[in-house]
C-alpha cells in the first residue's frame, strides 16, 4: 500500500471515528487548526451525503416531508455501511432502513422504486432485442434464440398507494400488477406490467431461450411449470419495452 493510500485511510478513519484517529504528524500547524479544518471537511462530506439522498429519493422526500426525511436520512447515515458507499449508491439500503424503522410501507416501497429507477439509469449499456430484430427468422430457429434481462431492466411489485402516485405520471400504473423499468436508449422508461409479463420476465439475469421463456421460466415451489395464459403477448411487450438482450452462445 502506498503512502498516499495510508494517508487517505487515516483521514477517512478520523472523519468517521473522531480526532483520536488523526496523528499529529499528518498535517503542519497546530492541532487546533488542523481539527478546525477537518471539522469543516467533515461537515462538507456530511452535507454531500444528505444532498445525495435527497437527489436519490425526491418523491419519497416530498411524501415524507423535508424535515422527517432529513431526520431519517441522518439516522440512516449513522448506521454502519451507507457512509462507505459512493454517493451514487448511498441509498442502496434506504428503503429497507425505512421499513425496519417502522415507517409506512408506502414510504419504503416508494424509496425502493426510486432506487430501482436509479439502478436502471446507471446500468451498463447493452443492445436491446426488439421485435423487428426477429423478422424473417424461421420459427424453429426463433425459439432457440437465447436472451437475458437487459442490464437496465427490472420488474417489481409495489403497494397500491405507490402505484396510484406513480400513475399520476404514467398511465396504467395505478391498476398494474407490477411495474417494469427499462432503459433501452437514453431515458428510463416506466411501464405497467401484467401478471403474464411478470411470469416470463427472466430473473437473476438468467440465460434462457425464447422457447423456454414462453414455456414459463419462473417455476413456483414444487417445480411445476407456470405457463402464462398469454405468454406471446407478454413477450412482445418485453421486446418492445427493451427489457431483453440477445446472448450469443
Amino acid at each position: 500500500m502506498s503512502k498516499l493510500e495510508d494517508i487517505q485511510i487515516e483521514i477517512m478513519q478520523s472523519l468517521d471515528h473522531g480526532p483520536d484517529f488523526l496523528s499529529d504528524q499528518l498535517f503542519a500547524g497546530s492541532r487546533a487548526r488542523v481539527l478546525t479544518g477537518m471539522n469543516v471537511h467533515a461537515n462538507t462530506i456530511s452535507h454531500a451525503r444528505l444532498v445525495a439522498l435527497e437527489d436519490s429519493f425526491p418523491r419519497t422526500r416530498i411524501s415524507m416531508g423535508h424535515a422527517r426525511f432529513n431526520e431519517y436520512s441522518r439516522m440512516y447515515l449513522e448506521e454502519p455501511g451507507p457512509a462507505a458507499r459512493p454517493l451514487m449508491q448511498i441509498g442502496a439500503d434506504f428503503a429497507d432502513f425505512l421499513g425496519r424503522r417502522g415507517q409506512t410501507s408506502t414510504w419504503s416501497d416508494l424509496a425502493r422504486f426510486e432506487y430501482c429507477w436509479l439502478e436502471s439509469y446507471h446500468a451498463a449499456e447493452a443492445s436491446a432485442l426488439r421485435l423487428s430484430d426477429l423478422w424473417g427468422i424461421a420459427p424453429d430457429m426463433l425459439m432457440e434464440i437465447t436472451v437475458q434481462t437487459h442490464p437496465a431492466a427490472s420488474i417489481g411489485q409495489f403497494n397500491e398507494k405507490v402505484r396510484q402516485l406513480l400513475g399520476q405520471e404514467v398511465a396504467g400504473l395505478a391498476d398494474a400488477h407490477a411495474v417494469l423499468l427499462t432503459r433501452p436508449d437514453a431515458e428510463v422508461l416506466v411501464s405497467p406490467a401484467s401478471a403474464d409479463i411478470a411470469a416470463i420476465f427472466p430473473k437473476n439475469r438468467t440465460h434462457v431461450t425464447l422457447g423456454n421463456l414462453l414455456a414459463g421460466i419462473n417455476e413456483p415451489e414444487g417445480n411445476e411449470k407456470c405457463v402464462p395464459p398469454d405468454g406471446l403477448t407478454a413477450l412482445v411487450v418485453l421486446l418492445e419495452a427493451g427489457a431483453l438482450t440477445r446472448v450469443q452462445i
